[in-house]
This record gives structure tokens, sequence and C-alpha cells, in this order.
């Protein structure tokens, strides 16, 4: 496959992602990461479009996802696409992780990748809880207004002056 025919094969996979076409996206981005390993795109695809795919388990998904990151280091999307799923299945420790990884990478949308990772910290600790049981309320509440704090760009003894002055 050349370069070309790898670039209007993903074009084309893309496109039938967004229309819901899975199988058909997932079955062309598994193609081009058999004979393109390198490929960054082609992984990122494959774990996008396996949302219609009920056959792939989390962990097929999640590998999927973990090869485009490694592949694309520098990508902030694919961090925060692969965060999302990973707080949708209660994987709280690398969903947050990624988020925290999307942040760094992305400083002038940092504000967005760290709200979003607090309220997906709150509500996925929440609805696994009974997968972390070592894991209090008071904890949860703390590690997400952390991360409320930090996409805010404000310190505790700030928050705290700010609270008291309300």
């Amino acid at each position: 496959m050349s370069n070309d025919e790898v670039k209007a094969t993903l074009e084309k996979a893309n496109i039938q992602l967004a229309s819901g076409e899975f199988q058909k996206a997932y079955n062309a981005f598994k193609k081009v990461s058999k004979e393109h390993p390198e490929c960054a795109e082609a992984f990122f695809g494959m774990a996008e479009s396996s949302v219609g795919i009920p056959k792939l388990t989390v962990q097929d998904i999640a590998a999927d996802y973990q090869k485009a990151c490694e592949l694309d280091a520098q990508n902030p999307i694919y961090f925060a696409s692969f965060g999302n799923f990973c707080f949708e299945n209660g994987i709280i420790k690398k969903g947050e992780e990624c988020f925290v990884k999307a942040a760094e990478l992305d400083e002038e949308n940092s504000a967005v990748y760290l709200s979003d990772l607090a309220t997906n910290y709150y509500h996925s600790a929440q609805n696994f809880a009974n997968h972390y049981p070592q894991l209090k309320k008071e904890d949860i509440l703390k590690t997400s207004f952390k991360y409320l704090l930090m996409a805010f760009g404000i310190d505790k003894a700030k928050a705290k002056e700010i609270i008291d002055s309300s």
C-alpha cells in the first residue's frame, strides 16, 4: 500500500466512521495498521470505530488507544480520547494519566482538558465505586476539586479566599 493509498484509505475510513459504518471503518483502519504498524491514525481509528463493534473487548480497544498514543506521543486528542474511554469503563487511574498528559501537551487548551478530567473523574469514580472500595466520597471530591482548581489556575489559598468571601 503506497502512501497515497494509505491516505485515501484513512480518509475513506474516517468518513465511514463519521457516518456510523463502524465495522467498515474498523476493517479499513485495521488493514492500514497491519501494513503500516507505525501509523498512529490507524490504531486511533480502530479504537474510535470499535464503539459499534460489540465483539471487541475493553482490553482490545484500550490496546489500540495505547498504541496510537505511543506512536504519536504528541497528540493531545489521542490522549484525551483514551482518557474518556478509560473513564467510561471504570479505568480511573489511566483516565486520569491520559487527561493530565493531554493538558501538558496542549497548554493553550489545558483548562479544557483539566476541567473534563475533573468532571470525568468525579462521575467515573462514583459510577464505579464498587470497583474501588478504598476510594471514599471525600477523596473523589478532593481529587476532582484539585483538577478544577488547576483548570482555573487557582491555588488552594485563593480558592479558600474566594469561597470565604462569597
